[in-house]
């Protein structure tokens, strides 16, 4: 996190009215933040976050979009980012519809909004671009339209799972080889790492098919110029989906491959790789805007 550049850590509240609101604190990495322009400028980039994750993970491309002219935008989708019970009582209508306001809202604020969406925020972005014929050009990374691990019989068994069990124990450690842009890194990761990834929250993995399989209807409606960015060596969304993404959406879609790539290409192991994620991702928004 570049602290020269002028952050500011919040968002407007009004994007949550409505919406499930969270009763714990969040911690550095989990706030919303904003990169403005002194001189307000004529385009946004909204950047939303994945499924159980936060705003932190959105630095490289935020920093790297406000240098290029974009006033940047990263909300906190509600449950995400403070403790596990706040996960467990927000779901899809939460994190579409905080997203979908904060894209109603800055539309009206400037003349023409990008988004940006990672994993999750993939899938609700392109839920948003079906929606909103609009957006001035989107960018799909790693998105979760199609989960390596969900086939129909694992589906079922979360799904009959759901109706009695809140959350799972599941086995997480922290990884020292990715690079994490925000402030107080391994703190913050050991905690969110406490409440969300050492569990697995079924009813919420059902919000997240949900939002999928809305995602996957709409591609056909997309129009906006959007590039979808796959990495080689993620696991929990197939890789290869990008192609197969790109042909629905038609003409409209580009796709790239990143080489050494992790399903965490925004702050990878790989510097090379997470450079070309980063770069690609700022090089389409801004060249759509010339």
């Amino acid at each position: 996190m570049n602290k020269d550049l002028p952050y500011s850590f919040s968002v407007p509240s009004s994007w949550y009215d409505g919406f499930y609101k969270d009763e714990g604190n969040t911690v550095k990495a989990s706030r919303p933040f904003t990169l403005l322009h002194e001189d307000k400028s004529r385009k946004a980039a909204l950047l939303i976050h994945g499924f159980t994750g936060y705003p932190g993970e959105m630095v490289r491309p935020g920093e790297d979009l406000y240098e290029k002219g974009f006033d940047v935008f990263v909300p906190r989708l509600p449950g995400h980012g403070t403790t596990g019970k706040d996960f467990i009582k927000s779901n899809k209508k939460d994190w579409i519809g905080v997203a979908e306001k904060a894209l109603i809202s800055l539309e009206k604020e400037y003349e023409s909004v990008s988004v940006v969406g990672h994993s999750m925020g993939g899938a609700i972005v392109a839920v948003l671009l079906s929606r909103h014929s609009e957006i001035k050009s989107a960018v799909l990374c790693c998105p979760g339209i199609e989960l390596s691990a969900m086939n129909e019989k694992t589906l079922k068994a979360v799904s009959f799972i759901s109706h009695f069990v809140k959350r799972m124990k599941q086995k997480w450690q922290s990884d020292p080889r990715f690079h994490m842009h925000y402030e107080d890194a391994p703190d913050d990761d050991q905690y969110l790492g406490s409440e969300y990834w050492s569990y697995a929250y079924p009813k919420q993995i059902m919000s997240l098919m949900d939002i999928a399989k809305e995602a996957k209807e709409g591609l056909e409606k997309i129009k906006s110029p959007v590039l979808i960015i796959g990495a080689e060596k993620d696991v929990l969304t197939s890789p290869d989906s990008i192609y197969s993404i790109a042909k629905t959406i038609g003409e409209s879609a580009e796709t790239l491959m990143v080489k050494d790539a992790t399903h965490y290409v925004y702050y990878d192991i790989s510097q090379e790789a997470e450079e070309k994620a980063v770069e690609a991702t700022v090089s389409f928004l801004s060249n759509r805007e010339a």
